[in-house]
């Protein structure tokens, strides 16, 4: 069993480390799931429209889901009551910053659109009113009122009403009726449903936090600022006390307004009854904030499709106690991270740890399975279809890429040129041409890239080719090359085209499942399928092969 959107999609869970004085320390999780998904631009302004950019284009949907967890206080037992001296809430989060970029420094022709992100701005909202009255009937008040934040609602509302309107008169009336009747039915039904869905959802709340995003023009990519307001607010209190020692080690004191002390400490002048307030109930017992973004992506034809995305986290922390004063006793001071901690994770074992990326190929994760849109995906040699075209005769070779049009097989030219190499594949308007000339000894390779999502049709790969000259050549058909146990199958090629009488097409069966044939196999995998063809001449001079079309059939 899978998602439905499973085929698209890319999903990891990471510990988050907090590296003090070099030690790694898990403090949280990460969760990432991206989905991408491609896009067919059919927009239309004018008349110029006609002429389409030479362009792929994708949405992407980044889901980032960052938990951390504040180990020194997930204990929910009663607290005992101490010394005064010794009440203190310590290294509890009060500041997150967070970030879902696409590295765009090294990756020319990549072009980005921010669609949507979330959530947006959303801070808490504050009300404090004071008053003051005297015998003889005056009365002083201030009233302060301070509501910061947003609001958003939608609605949808669905109905329909019927109404019968009638005029009535009296009358007076008699009717006699007598009916016979007799009939025979016979009925039968039958019915077949059958339905399935999916659906996905990721949301947060935020208690006495603020969330404040932004979003880089350089970038084109949404940061977040997550912030405890109360009882003290850290987004707000920046300022370092001057001068000022602190017992907890990395962190300074901060400047708090006074309402705000008065929120962190019962505020008795008795010294034996005076005790401190916790912070947040988030800062108590940890975070757990879910980010989205969506971009619609451009990349231009020949540019690489795979992109790299950073998630850089920094985290702040903070403490308070209560301190001793000679004219008001015990008053509550507040102490903060002078520097955030850059959260890490162990992407690989003994790859040390690093600031947290995922690097994604668009088109591998945009293939649609075979089956969704057609039961044959077939790659027609055709030039508008390539990405970029094959290197002209004569100049030097470089890889490309060609998709089916229901984007559902993907092949790429994955020959190893060697550095100086003249000779490559080339293109007509009907076929993709390998020459060989005795120059040089190279081995044309082509990958094959499709996915399965079903464990029970028959798969066949068939190849419309032949051969230019009278030298024959040498295929190597690898499946799942990467695979623990891969499927290698040798043939060859010694027909002309048109000639022999068997159309030219060679068929392999990459997943039979009629049990009682001697030939019943699966060497296929559910997910993303890799079949390499590797082609060599019987002899490196005066050889030459063409393939008209390459389609994996699902029946």
């Amino acid at each position: 069993m899978f998602r439905k959107q499973d085929p698209y999609t890319y999903t990891q869970f990471l510990t988050l480390y907090n590296n003090p004085g070099g030690v790694p320390t898990p403090i949280g999780l990460l969760a990432l799931d991206y989905q991408v998904a491609l896009y067919n631009d059919v927009q239309v302004l004018n008349q110029n429209s006609v002429n389409q950019p030479q362009n792929q284009q994708f949405i992407l949907q980044c889901t980032q889901r960052i938990i951390i967890q504040n180990a020194k206080t997930a204990d929910v037992s009663p607290i005992a009551m101490a010394q005064v001296a010794n009440e203190s809430f310590i290294d509890y989060p009060v500041l997150l910053t967070a970030g879902v970029k696409i590295d765009i420094s090294s990756s020319d022709g990549l072009t980005l659109n921010l669609l949507d992100y979330s959530p947006h701005t959303v801070n808490t909202a504050v009300q404090q009113n004071t008053s003051n009255g005297s015998q003889t009937g005056q009365t002083a008040g201030a009233s302060t009122s301070s509501t910061t934040g947003s609001s958003y609602s939608q609605s949808s509302t669905y109905g329909v009403s019927v109404g019968v309107g009638s005029g009535m008169t009296a009358s007076a009336e008699r009717t006699t009726t007598s009916t016979s009747e007799k009939s025979n039915t016979s009925e039968s039904n039958s019915s077949n449903a059958s339905g399935s869905d999916s659906s996905t959802s990721a949301s947060m709340s935020v208690k006495d936090w603020g969330a404040y995003a932004s979003v880089s023009p350089n970038s084109v990519s949404p940061s977040w600022l997550f912030g405890q307001e109360y009882p003290w607010n850290a987004v707000q209190c920046r300022y370092a006390e001057q001068g000022e020692s602190s017992p907890y080690e990395g962190q300074v004191p901060i400047y708090i307004s006074t309402p705000m002390a008065n929120n962190l400490y019962s505020g008795s002048s008795d010294n034996n009854s005076v005790f401190l307030y916790p912070p947040s109930e988030l800062s108590m017992y940890g975070l757990n904030f879910v980010m989205k973004v969506s971009w619609r992506i451009y990349v231009d034809y020949g540019a690489s499709t795979e992109i790299t995305i950073q998630n850089p986290i920094n985290y702040y922390t903070a403490s308070h106690n209560l301190s001793s004063t000679t004219t008001n006793g015990y008053v509550p001071k507040v102490y903060m991270d002078k520097s955030p901690a850059q959260l890490t994770v162990n992407l690989e074992a003994g790859a040390g740890y690093v600031t947290p990326s995922t690097t994604l190929d668009l088109n591998i994760m945009a293939l649609d399975p075979i089956g969704v849109n057609s039961d044959s995906a077939i790659v027609g040699f055709i030039p508008n279809k390539f990405i970029p075209l094959p290197s002209s005769s004569g100049s030097a070779p470089k890889g490309f890429t060609t998709i089916a049009t229901t984007n559902d097989l993907m092949i790429q030219d994955t020959t190893k040129y060697p550095s100086g190499a003249a000779s490559g594949f080339t293109v007509s308007q009907t076929c993709l041409t390998a020459t060989w000339n005795g120059t040089e000894q190279l081995s044309y390779q082509l990958t094959l890239f499709f996915k399965v999502t079903d464990s029970v049709s028959d798969y066949t790969l068939y190849i419309k080719h032949w051969i230019t000259q009278q030298t024959g050549v040498a295929l190597t058909i690898v499946v799942n090359s990467s695979a623990p146990n891969p499927v290698s199958i040798s043939k060859g090629v010694d027909a002309l085209e048109a000639e022999g009488g068997e159309s030219n097409i060679l068929s392999i069966a990459l997943r039979n499942l009629d049990f009682a044939s001697v030939e019943y196999h699966d060497y296929l995998q559910l997910g993303l399928n890799s079949v390499t063809i590797t082609m060599e001449p019987q002899a490196w001079t005066n050889c030459g092969y063409q393939i008209r079309a390459l389609s994996i059939v699902k029946s």
